[in-house]
């Protein structure tokens, strides 16, 4: 039997305190111990209704660190909120709000590209700074980020 040294619980307030959330604005679907190629995690998936915001972490059982992390808005529809009826955002203007997401990156670490995803126009792009890969999607008009995903640069 596998053993652990931080507890599900713990497991949540490192994810919570990572995310930057109150415990009181998260409602938690589930926390989970499972295995990610041979490292035993906890997995742990909350929701927060006020963004519409669905996040994902995956926390080392033996040691607290987090592995790796995502989240995105669920149903989000930019018609919905007239996002996407305005002026688009430029590429500069993404650039700056994925940068500001990762301390210390620079223009020299991301890449971005306007896309088309089923009648959306987003920004997609990626940064690379420090080992791990952060991917994302913008929406180009309201600038809101819709997807962000960080992993090691070596899993």
């Amino acid at each position: 039997q596998p053993t652990t040294q931080i507890s599900e619980e713990q497991a949540k307030q490192i994810a919570l305190e990572h995310a930057q959330i109150k415990e009181s604005d998260a409602a938690f679907l589930w926390a989970k111990l499972d295995y990610d190629d041979g490292v035993l995690v906890y997995d742990v998936e909350f929701y927060i209704a006020e963004t519409n915001t669905e996040y994902d972490y995956e926390i080392d059982a033996a040691t607290g660190t987090v592995r790796s992390f995502d989240y995105d808005a669920e149903n989000y529809t930019p018609f919905q909120q007239g996002a996407q009826s305005g002026q688009q955002i430029t590429e500069q203007e993404a650039k700056q709000i994925a940068l500001a997401k990762v301390s210390g990156a620079t223009e020299r670490d991301i890449r971005l590209h306007l896309d088309y995803d089923d009648g959306w126009v987003l920004y997609e792009g990626k940064i690379i700074y420090q080992n791990i890969e952060y991917d994302f999607s913008i929406d180009a008009y309201s600038g809101t980020i819709l997807e962000w995903e960080a992993e090691s640069v070596f899993d």
